[in-house]
């Protein structure tokens, strides 16, 4: 897996008009980076947070993030779905205001894997032109700094995933590396299913059809449903289990979100 390194990112800001940093709308402050905004601050660069795959989230909570980077950050957001085509023309339309002031402009896109940096790119530039994946480190994910004209005098800068020291927590360990190579996949699916089952307990329910709080029984329940067996001693293979939890919560099979810090508790009805 090509990871971005600090040089690189500081080069590359320099090089930009504006600098973009992609986050889930699902969990934004878990995979936001300061690192990035600092940069781009300290380079007078202008910086936009786009809250991808916002169709995964209520519309309002999307708008209560969009609210709270604007009032504790000071920080301009957009959602933004590449499925749906949410947002896409809002950035179009800031991206051409923009170009009047400069004559030219270059776009970096930073983001941790999987967060839909490829996807925004074909969205903006109307077809397929930047490979994406299904999951971190697999066919398809970014191995290098491309450049690609999505208009007359408009470039983004596509960049690696990059894994910046002061993100840490469940989103960081899922999108490290590949799902195949994660070395401890029981546990970051225990920690998935822990969350979502004080989100809203029926969502485990519906997805896998097993009624419990247990999140190893869940998993056991996955392993044995879906004939997951060890040859060896025919107990259930849980790992596998697991690395079907941690798809299914990249996938947004696991509809799974956050609320910003400034808003009770929500609990789905």
């Amino acid at each position: 897996m090509r990871l971005l390194r600090p040089s690189e990112i500081l080069r590359i800001v320099a090089m930009s008009n504006i600098v973009i940093e992609i986050v889930e709308a699902r969990a934004p402050l878990e995979l936001k980076s300061r690192v990035i905004e600092s940069i781009a601050n300290k380079f007078n660069r202008y910086y936009l947070l786009v809250l991808s795959k916002c169709d995964l989230v209520p519309p309002k909570i999307c708008r209560d993030w969009v609210e709270y980077f604007a009032l504790s950050h000071n920080v301009d957001a957009v959602c933004v779905s590449t499925l749906k085509g949410i947002g896409i023309k809002r950035l179009k339309h800031l991206f051409m205001d923009k170009l009047k002031e400069k004559g030219s402009l270059n776009i970096a896109l930073f983001g941790l894997p999987k967060v839909g940096k490829s996807s925004l790119i074909n969205a903006l530039k109307g077809k397929d032109v930047a490979s994406t994946s299904p999951y971190p480190g697999s066919w398809g994910y970014t191995k290098g700094i491309t450049i690609y004209k999505i208009r007359p005098s408009i470039y983004v800068i596509d960049t690696p995933g990059y894994m910046p020291s002061d993100v840490r927590g469940l989103e960081v360990l899922i999108r490290s590396k590949p799902i195949e190579l994660i070395d401890n996949p029981i546990t970051i699916a225990r920690e998935i299913l822990k969350s979502v089952l004080n989100f809203d307990a029926k969502l485990i329910e519906n997805i896998y059809g097993v009624h419990s709080l247990d999140p190893l029984e869940i998993l056991l329940h996955i392993a044995v449903k879906r004939g997951w067996l060890y040859k060896n001693n025919k107990e259930p293979n849980i790992e596998e289990a697991a690395r079907t939890v941690i798809r299914d919560y990249l996938d947004g099979k696991i509809m799974f979100y956050l609320l910003p810090p400034t808003r009770k508790p929500f609990k789905p009805k």
